[in-house]
């Protein structure tokens, strides 16, 4: 179902005004900006960073919608992660892997499972005491190590790299536009923070009220308005 998913109006007149240059900033890039097993891509960096839509979502629709310049602050769904050598693999072709090895055992407990046992992450909850017999494809580079979603899930932090660079981004931006989000979730919510501290320009897109507005944030600009409508419109103008 994740795979089905589309990109909305929203996802694609952000995509829009990136092209056109719209939003997006530019700063200087450094090394903390990389895990330790990605410094490699410093090296043949041309020094600078770009970054247009920082995003709480883990459902890559801004990458599917062709946004260049993402930084998808939760992770990606679409992939997992090497919990020893950091090596990406993309979830699809994990899945595809699982069930090659794993056959059997799928069709007896999709036999056993219906629609309203699916979860909304994707999940189904199967109603077995034994999954001893289940094979788990180990990492293809590093051969032993373990494979998670690529995401921050609930209690995990985000990775501070991450947060550098998201931190560094809104210091060198000369506004912030929040589209689309209540603002609830503290992980965002500080870089909308960090941008009422320094002074810089904050216009809020949303229907209903935000956290930025809860906390008194000063000097907002509010847009009581659906996203996708409301972006398509500035794009066209």
């Amino acid at each position: 179902q994740f795979d089905l998913s589309q990109p909305n109006s929203g996802h694609l007149a952000l995509t829009e005004l990136e092209r056109i240059g719209q939003i997006g900033v530019t700063f200087e890039d450094r090394m903390d900006y990389y895990r330790e097993e990605e410094e490699h891509h410093f090296a043949v960096s041309n020094g600078n960073q770009h970054m247009s839509i920082l995003t709480q979502n883990v459902d890559s629709l801004h990458r599917k919608a062709g946004s260049s310049h993402v930084t998808e602050l939760h992770g990606r769904n679409d992939r997992l992660r090497c919990m020893q050598c950091g090596t990406h693999r993309t979830r699809a072709d994990f899945h595809t892997e699982l069930e090659q090895l794993n056959h059997d055992w799928l069709q007896t407990a999709l036999a056993e499972t219906n629609a309203s046992q699916l979860r909304a992450d994707g999940d189904a909850n199967i109603q077995r005491d034994n999954y001893d017999d289940v094979v788990v494809p180990h990492c293809q580079n590093c051969g032993t190590g373990f494979l998670k979603p690529d995401v921050v899930f609930f209690g995990d932090n985000v990775p501070r790299h991450r947060v550098k660079r998201c931190y560094d981004a809104v210091a060198a931006a000369d506004g912030l536009l929040c589209v689309g989000s209540s603002l609830a979730v503290l992980s965002s919510f500080r870089f909308v923070r960090e941008a009422s501290a320094r002074n810089i320009p904050i216009c809020i897109l949303n229907v209903g009220e935000t956290r930025a507005e809860i906390d008194g944030l000063p000097e907002l600009t509010k847009i009581e308005s659906p996203a996708g409508p409301t972006l398509s419109s500035c794009v066209s103008a």
